[in-house]
């Protein structure tokens, strides 16, 4: 066995690494020594939670987005309509709208422009009937946005401003908004949101909404919700306080086709009204189609067919079997 390594002074000592770490003793005194036992606490379910590597969850009012992206509710119209969009530098834009022909809305134009940014977002609306829209976004970082959000019109009641903050964390996301908001009279709608990933799958959050429309009334609703995602699917489950049951399933059935279905119940006020809603987006080379369908009796379509290179024209259709009504649209949108 080899002999140890002298030194001037003799043999060396037992080398740092193998001798224990000294620990920190623990501080004495009620107020100290409580204080530390937190802290430790603290420190050993941060490390659990580090451990479990839980994915942040996204934000409670996005719990459904993928569901909502197959769905038509914001792309069904009817009459004519044209979009023409020009990109003016890499970061500004300016679109016109122009639409026609429709049964439930006069003609109208509409001006916009959006600025994006590094860490901030602008946009703009204005219309024919003089309404104004606008909304800021700016990330102070990653995981910290401000988002302000107003509507100007020259009808009563349909102004409104909206102040909001996200922060997402490692895995988790919080969100407040305030509509509407008086410091004067503390009238308003303000909503708060709380979103928790369990396990690498599961999320549990839940939502408060407290209204105060005049300094005499008041209510504070109260909603939960959970978020199972999968390799390829996601799962959700909503109950809000007023009565209102909703659960929606989404499906990526390929890189080219998605699924999504939704389930409402409504049981506030004695009611039993329920309503299930399926939808399908199709991606081919040159095309998008979107159907959907739900039980009481509706039927839309909307299919966009690329032409050329930043020009698409738009067919949408919608059958209403329940009430006997139908509506159908043509559009073009181009890039310029």
């Amino acid at each position: 066995m080899a002999s140890p390594l002298k030194t001037p002074f003799g043999f060396n000592p037992i080398p740092a690494a193998a001798a224990p770490a000294p620990q920190e003793p623990a501080p004495t005194g009620f107020i100290a020594n409580t204080t530390y036992t937190v802290k430790q606490a603290y420190a050993r379910a941060q490390k659990f939670r580090d451990d479990l590597k839980l994915p942040n969850p996204g934000s409670y009012e996005t719990v459904n987005r993928e569901v909502k992206h197959t769905f038509l509710n914001n792309h069904v119209f009817d009459g004519g309509r044209c979009d023409i969009t020009k990109v003016l530098t890499p970061n500004f834009q300016a679109t016109h709208s122009f639409a026609m022909g429709s049964a439930t809305a006069p003609p109208s134009y509409n001006f916009g422009t959006a600025f994006i940014g590094q860490q901030s977002f602008l946009s703009g609306n204005v219309d024919t009937d003089g309404n104004v829209q606008t909304r800021v976004n700016y990330a102070w970082s990653g995981n910290n946005v401000s988002k302000v959000q107003a509507q100007f019109s020259s009808q009563p009641g349909h102004s409104m401003l909206q102040l909001e903050q996200d922060y997402n964390g490692k895995d988790f996301n919080i969100n407040v908004k305030g509509v509407n908001p008086s410091p004067v009279e503390a009238t308003g709608i303000y909503i708060g949101s709380y979103l928790q990933s369990v396990t690498p799958q599961l999320a549990l959050g839940l939502e408060a909404v407290y209204q105060r429309p005049t300094p005499g009334q008041e209510e504070t609703t109260w909603s939960y919700v959970a978020k199972y995602s999968g390799k390829d699917y996601i799962a959700t489950a909503q109950w809000q306080g007023f009565g209102a049951l909703q659960a929606a399933y989404y499906l990526r059935y390929s890189d080219k086709v998605d699924f999504g279905t939704e389930l409402q119940i409504l049981t506030a006020g004695g009611r039993r009204d329920a309503v299930a809603t399926v939808g399908g987006k199709f991606e081919f080379r040159r095309s998008t189609f979107r159907g959907q369908i739900d039980t009481t009796g509706k039927v839309s379509a909307v299919l966009e067919e690329k032409i050329v290179p930043g020009i698409s024209f738009l067919v949408s259709g919608e059958m209403d079997h329940g009430k006997g009504q139908s509506r159908f649209g043509v559009g073009m949108m181009w890039e310029v």
